[in-house]
């Protein structure tokens, strides 16, 4: 019996040991996704606002002498539509991201389903 105990307990610290390996490994993956998000929207932001500006100092110096204020204006409004449709699909993409750790959890849940299975064995007939 003692020789049972000791091999459940060796079998449990493995899983656990295993799940803990893949939960580390989910929290790396999240890790290196987001310091890429943060890089990719970092230099986007850049070159839009350089982009920005110089299509914007194109426009006003084309229309400076016909009208130059509601050129100024719908650009500005244009900005403001732009941004919010923006902010819009950033919030969508974040909540679109799966899960956190769900991989570890189900694994988890598997394990304590295969483990109430194999300690209440069915009744012979």
């Amino acid at each position: 019996m003692f020789e049972s105990v000791r091999s459940l307990l060796a079998l449990l610290l493995d899983i656990g040991a295993t799940r803990l390996e893949l939960a580390s490994t989910e929290l790396e993956e999240e890790r290196l996704r987001l310091v890429g998000l943060l890089i990719s929207a970092a230099i986007t932001l850049m070159l839009l606002g350089m982009a920005v500006v110089m299509c914007t100092a194109f426009v006003v110096v084309a229309m400076w002498d016909s009208h130059r204020l509601l050129t100024v204006g719908g650009l500005a409004l244009a900005y403001v539509g732009g941004t919010w449709i923006s902010v819009n699909r950033w919030r969508a993409r974040a909540a679109s991201r799966p899960p956190f750790m769900s991989v570890t959890v189900a694994e988890l849940q598997r394990d304590i389903a295969a483990l109430r299975a194999s300690s209440n064995p069915p009744a012979e007939p």
